[in-house]
């Protein structure tokens, strides 16, 4: 056998033997008992934190079987938008490149995102699957004056529309007519991206996105609801800490959720965090709970001294326990079986919550009056802002009247 072929074997066996650079998944010979998929924006000022999780996805990875547990990453690079897996690549663990994804067309595009998520569960089909938003949050709304752009579900057309001020996820930065622009996709267009029962559990690795309005946005979308009411630091999740609960056979979203807590509050100096677990199953004992107090009157509660989860001017996370409490004690109702019901209907659906003793502003949390929500204090005026909350099923469903078209 000559030096040429000699070389040739041992190339070809070389790509057998991991994964390769394809447009279909590798399954090697085993089954994939889970999926998970991590949906990163990080054309933006996140990009070195994508990098630091990166390599603590690796490290949590390195106690599961790759081919048995899938973990999938869609990213930006130099090189445009792609979908990663992780693979065993010579006896060591990488991302690599699964699919390319058009470069003009942003993260923040629902036409995007929802390709994307199809490609997902396409691949590895029929498994039990979570899916993890990575990047900026800002619940239901953008307070930020900078850019009124939307990118909808016509993103590939070049075609956008204009809502200024409610967005909810992204932070993407778009390049248009040579301008820099800092774009998110709003919540609605976010729902519709995501197909229904589909995952086991959504987790948002961002800011803002523990809020009711949120939550009963995605309620069809998945079986448990893990995110923020306040903001998250940087760096976001420890992945290496909190992957183990997540990916596996010992599957523990409330362990895992406590693993980020300890990891924030647990350092010499410590940092603000809090996150919050629900049941999507118990979502609807809230709202109508929620809506029983609504109906009682229409004086809103005053906001002062409120618990207020937002560091932003002009706009307040108030947490939602307290200010459904506040509701029905102005109109009235504070010491009757609807405040009773919201209590017993919160305690089924945030399985766990906590919270630091400090917020990002400095302030103290008042543990006695925190549900790990948050809720839009609606003033039902003729903003821009509640226009774009009456499209919010959570509106649709509690605040408005019977009879009332919006």
């Amino acid at each position: 056998m000559n030096l040429f072929k000699r070389y040739f074997i041992l190339f070809f066996i070389v790509l057998l033997v991991g994964c390769r650079h394809q447009e279909e998944p590798f399954n090697g010979n085993k089954e994939v008992r889970q999926m998970t998929l991590i949906y990163a924006v990080n054309n933006n000022n996140l990009s070195y934190d994508l990098k630091v999780n990166e390599d603590q996805m690796l490290k949590a990875m390195e106690n599961v079987d790759p081919e048995e547990y899938k973990l999938l990453l869609y990213k930006y690079t130099s090189d445009g938008y792609g979908l990663y897996e992780v693979c065993n690549v010579n006896g060591r663990l990488q991302f690599v490149l699964l699919k390319s994804y058009e470069k003009s067309i942003p993260a923040v595009s629902a036409d995007r995102i929802s390709n994307v998520i199809n490609d997902a569960l396409g691949a590895y089909p029929g498994v039990p699957s979570n899916l993890f938003f990575w990047g900026h949050g800002l619940g239901w709304i953008n307070p930020y004056k900078y850019s009124s752009t939307v990118i909808g579900k016509n993103a590939s057309s070049e075609s956008v529309e204009h809502l200024p001020e409610v967005y909810a996820f992204g932070g993407e930065y778009v390049e248009e007519d040579n301008v820099r622009n800092t774009v998110y996709i709003d919540l609605d267009q976010l729902a519709d991206a995501i197909p229904d029962g589909k995952f086991d559990m959504i987790w948002f690795d961002c800011c803002y996105m523990s809020c009711i309005e949120v939550a009963y946005q995605l309620r069809n979308k998945c079986n448990t609801y893990v995110a923020y009411p306040t903001e998250i630091m940087g760096e976001g999740l420890p992945y290496n800490l909190v992957f183990p609960h997540i990916i596996g056979d010992n599957v523990d979203r409330v362990e895992a959720a406590k693993a980020l807590y300890g990891y924030y509050t647990g350092k010499y100096s410590p940092d603000p965090v809090t996150v919050a677990v629900m049941d999507m199953e118990s979502i609807d004992g809230v709202a109508e709970a929620a809506k029983r107090i609504i109906a009682s009157g229409n004086i809103l509660p005053s906001i002062a001294g409120m618990q207020n989860y937002s560091r932003m001017k002009g706009v307040g996370y108030y947490d939602f326990g307290q200010y459904m409490r506040k509701y029905a004690d102005v109109n009235g109702k504070s010491s009757d079986a609807d405040v009773e019901q919201l209590n017993l209907a919160l305690k089924k659906f945030v399985i766990y919550s906590d919270a630091s003793e400090l917020d990002f502003r400095g302030y103290p949390i008042d543990k006695s009056n925190f549900s790990g929500l948050s809720v839009h204090n609606f003033a039902n005026v003729n903003s821009a802002m509640d226009d774009y909350y009456r499209k919010l099923d959570w509106y649709k469903h509690v605040w408005q009247k019977p009879g009332v078209a919006e």
